[in-house]
């Protein structure tokens, strides 16, 4: 597998247009270097400019293309490989100085070292490959843009109780007046002497007749 040989120009014009596609798409996909003996110089993205075999922190699945120059006229090719030393990505030497290349390739798993294989002790730097991840938009309560429920509050919530106020009304009830008379017993006959017990004062009283009657007649013989 080969990298793209350009002129100066075509080269230029090509890391411009990808830079420009990453800043639109929110994420640098393009790492520019320049090729010396001495390693591998960080030209762009800024988090690799100026360092010397900087590491590349990829994302799996994404692309990315390599540009570089050879700028000492020594011959250089780029290479990936991963852990256990097998090449996954190589292209052709370029050995004139001021040959430009472009190398393009997607992010995967066991990627492990970037390097030249004509300067592999000098030109080698670190791959660092992660998963992407996938950031959830968060909802609370079920409305978007409220903490706790309650609209402009943050941290609050309005809590309001009723107690309910129980009124007991007792009835009065009318006093219940009795008006009872004592009956009065009358009792007819004479009462006198008769312990209680009623027709002894009538026996007494026609006893007393006959007596009367039977002086009646003595005195009239």
């Amino acid at each position: 597998m080969s990298g793209t040989r350009l002129s100066r120009r075509r080269f230029l014009t090509v890391v411009a247009t990808t830079a420009v596609a990453g800043v639109a798409s929110g994420q640098e996909k393009t790492f520019e270097f320049a090729g010396s003996v001495s390693g591998w110089q960080g030209r762009s993205p800024k988090a690799i400019a100026d360092e010397t075999n900087p590491t590349l922190r990829l994302v799996a699945g994404q692309k990315y293309v390599v540009s570089w120059e050879n700028v000492d006229g020594e011959p250089h090719n780029f290479a990936i490989e991963n852990e256990s030393g097998e090449v996954l990505k190589e292209t052709e030497v370029v050995s004139e100085k001021g040959g430009v290349q472009t190398v393009e390739f997607t992010a995967k798993p066991g990627m492990a070292t970037y390097f030249s294989q004509v300067n592999p002790e000098t030109m080698r730097g670190k791959i660092v490959v992660r998963q992407p991840t996938t950031t959830a938009t968060q909802t609370t309560n079920g409305t978007a843009g409220t903490t706790n429920g309650t609209v402009g509050t943050n941290g609050t919530t309005g809590t309001t109780e009723t107690t309910a106020t129980e009124t007991t009304t007792t009835g009065t009830e009318p006093s219940a007046t009795t008006d009872e008379t004592p009956a009065t017993e009358t009792t007819t006959g004479d009462t006198a002497n008769d312990g209680g017990q009623p027709g002894v004062g009538l026996l007494a009283a026609l006893g007393s007749l006959a007596g009367l009657a039977y002086l009646l007649r003595r005195r009239g013989d």
